[in-house]
């Protein structure tokens, strides 16, 4: 992927669909919930953030799943600040009726780059034999099989990944939300490396009507808010205690040695810069409106997710409002 920090969409810059071509060999994205287009870049590329003749996936979720386009759109936002890697993000509207939609930038498949494989977790824990069960998975198993598949970041990625989506309260991390990039290895085989954290619209509240927002504000309504958020995976498959985001962040600072830094550095996101990614949101005209009140609500979400996530890496025994047992 490209240096993310460089790429960011001004609010005049909502890419326009009409002259990009879909993908003749996969017009259709991958399977999931929500439509899902591929698309091929003009040449020249109509922005500075994008590449020409290059793949993106342009999804289009409606109706009460409408601002995960915006989801999307803070999640990269927040990644480029906190150093995790996640595909570039961008507003944009479809070709010819104009709906609106997230345009996430393919994170292989460069024309200046040796060609890489995504491979998705549940496929390489099929392969190894681990019982997987897709509701209710194991980062136990997932460790393990990128421990098998030699992936030498692994502690990093898991530690940051974790702790990401914690802040954004993601709850959709799955095992074909995670993976792994396969390229051919000097002196022959394949090589894994992790794929970055991709997916990432289920999260910030998504699901919270405009009607609703400033119900959820007064801290004690946002926490517990918040507690309810979990993961698809405990520590062990079927934990549900351990499957709460800051439970499952402390169960692996404890169990793998030197993730505590990745951990806290993550989470050491400033007001400010909370701040300043809503405002940032604000600035656009767009038909799905980011609206004050929802500016307000993402990042309360965001500094109570922090504070909650800190406590327990801090050592303090309060593990605040997304606590609960590791094990």
């Amino acid at each position: 992927m490209r240096d993310m920090k460089l790429l960011r969409q001004a609010h005049t810059q909502v890419v326009d669909l009409n002259s990009w071509e879909p993908d003749d060999e996969f017009p259709i994205g991958p399977t999931g919930a929500k439509p899902k287009r591929i698309f091929i870049c003009p040449t020249p590329a109509p922005h500075g953030f994008l590449i020409g003749g290059h793949r993106y996936l342009f999804k289009e979720p409606s109706g009460p799943h409408v601002m995960q386009i915006w989801s999307e759109v803070i999640a990269y936002e927040l990644a480029k600040v906190v150093g995790v890697p996640v595909p570039p993000a961008f507003l944009a509207r479809a070709p010819r009726n104009g709906s609106p939609g997230v345009l996430v930038e393919f994170f292989y498949g460069y024309a200046d780059r040796a060609p890489a494989r995504l491979i998705d977790g549940i496929d390489r824990l099929v392969a190894n034999g681990f019982a997987v069960d897709f509701k209710h998975g194991s980062l136990k198993d997932n460790i393990d099989v990128c421990r098998l598949q030699k992936v030498p970041d692994w502690r990093y990625w898991w530690a940051a990944t974790l702790a990401f989506d914690t802040l954004i309260g993601n709850t959709d991390r799955h095992s074909q939300n995670w993976g792994f990039l396969t390229e051919a290895a000097p002196g022959g085989g394949i090589s894994f490396s992790m794929a970055p954290a991709f997916d990432n619209g289920t999260s910030l509240g998504f699901i919270v009507g405009e009607e609703s927002l400033e119900g959820h504000l007064a801290p004690d309504a946002m926490r517990r808010f918040v507690r309810r958020g979990r993961h698809h995976y405990g520590w062990t498959s079927g934990d549900r205690a351990s499957a709460r985001h800051v439970a499952l962040c402390r169960a692996y600072a404890e169990r793998i040695v030197g993730s505590k830094a990745t951990l806290t550095r993550v989470s050491s996101i400033t007001d400010a810069r909370v701040d300043e990614i809503v405002s940032w949101c604000r600035t656009f005209e767009y038909s799905v409106p980011f609206s004050a009140a929802r500016a307000r609500f993402v990042a309360t979400q965001m500094r109570t997710r922090r504070d909650a996530l800190q406590s327990p890496l801090s050592g303090r025994a309060d593990h605040g409002a997304l606590g609960g047992s590791p094990t």
